[in-house]
């Protein structure tokens, strides 16, 4: 094969950095003090999605000349939606079992929001606070993201033949989240408006997807290559430990944040990812390489579903904060772990029905990017 296009590989040090963005959110949501800004594992995944959708979406329209969107959509419910409608029946029915009728009926309407996939407007928009499954905010962002973007990409693939335009759109786009969040933050808003907002948050997506079309699409000269890792070898570290940095301090309270910190985090990111992908040197990559951090980055769609509601029904039974980390943690991993090996990996077979094909031979087929969807 020729060189130029991508095609996707499995790089298990991208679940090793899930499992440091998961491990970072149910830090966060257990109210430890240390991870006072573990809420950072959020923008973490929405990078990795951002970067992980675009790529596969080009490496189809590189291989086929075109892109299938309704197996597209197809392949993310199956990826997305049972482990979620498990969970918000669970959800239901253990409030129709153990709670008020008045706060059952307000959990209803919550799991409905989630289900559909719009529990980040009702929060950013101060609609209605849930009680407990307010942090499938994030799922309802994703999930708007994966509506839009890839019908963009489709007509803009189809339009410009140089990617080096729609590298720099996809660029404008997440410079225009960026801007929009600093004007929000300079009037009188709420924290709400600038946390859950879809426009304020879809900039980190875009930055992982512009890292995508730029490595999928091979925009970096070979000589550009050798001088990125050789500056990946002292940048990727020194980003490690910022956002490590960014746990103990990144208070989502705090202005600064919305000005430029969580930028400061996605870049960062998107700085790690291309260190795994390109760095074979890298420090970084065999510290995310370790297996148990892997294997936490596999389940974690499971874990941050259920971690919330177990960290909160042992804080209800009294437990102090430490005493649901302690708890909760282990019985997170376990609840998520049978959602992934029972229910989720088990369906995933599903999508190779839903995958187009590659030509034989086909002109545009190229060399490997070393990444799979999880």
């Amino acid at each position: 094969m020729t060189q130029g296009r991508s095609k996707l590989g499995y790089v298990p040090e991208l679940d090793g950095l899930r499992g440091i963005a998961i491990l970072a959110v149910m830090g966060f949501h257990s109210r430890v003090s240390f991870f006072a800004g573990g809420h950072i594992g959020v923008d973490i995944f929405f990078v990795l999605s951002g970067f992980l959708i675009t790529t596969l979406l080009i490496q189809e329209f590189d291989e086929s000349g075109s892109i299938s969107l309704s197996n597209f959509y197809i392949r993310r419910v199956l990826r997305l939606g049972p482990a979620l409608i498990a969970f918000l029946i669970v959800f239901c029915l253990a409030s129709f079992a153990f709670l008020s009728e008045e706060t059952a009926h307000r959990n209803y309407v919550d799991a409905f929001l989630s289900f559909a996939y719009i529990q980040n407007f009702a929060l950013s928009y101060s609609i209605r606070e849930p009680y407990f499954i307010g942090h499938t905010w994030s799922l309802s962002t994703e999930e708007q993201f994966y509506m839009v973007w890839p019908i963009i990409l489709f007509m803009l693939l189809r339009v410009l033949k140089n990617r080096y335009y729609i590298a720099c759109i996809s660029s404008a786009i997440a410079l225009l989240s960026l801007l929009s969040r600093i004007y929000i933050s300079m009037n009188v808003v709420s924290i709400d408006r600038l946390y859950y907002g879809f426009d304020t948050r879809v900039g980190a997506l875009m930055i992982g997807s512009t890292l995508g079309i730029v490595l999928s699409s091979w925009l970096l000269t070979e000589n550009t290559k050798i001088i990125c890792q050789k500056f990946l070898t002292v940048i990727a570290p020194l980003s490690a430990a910022c956002l490590l940095s960014f746990f103990p301090f990144g208070d989502l309270t705090d202005p600064w944040m919305y000005y430029f910190g969580f930028f400061v985090v996605e870049v960062l990111t998107a700085a790690l990812v291309l260190d795994i992908l390109m760095n074979t040197r890298s420090i970084t990559r065999k510290l995310l390489a370790m297996r148990w951090l892997v294997w936490i980055g596999s389940i974690s769609y499971g874990l941050y579903l259920w971690h919330p509601i177990i960290y909160a029904t042992i804080g209800g039974l009294g437990f102090y904060d430490l005493t649901s980390v302690a708890v909760g943690t282990p019985l997170s991993v376990l609840v998520a772990a049978l959602s992934y090996y029972v229910m989720e990996r088990p369906i995933l077979k599903l999508k190779k029905r839903f995958t187009h094909p590659a030509p034989i031979n086909s002109p545009r087929q190229r060399v490997a990017i070393p990444y799979k969807m999880p």
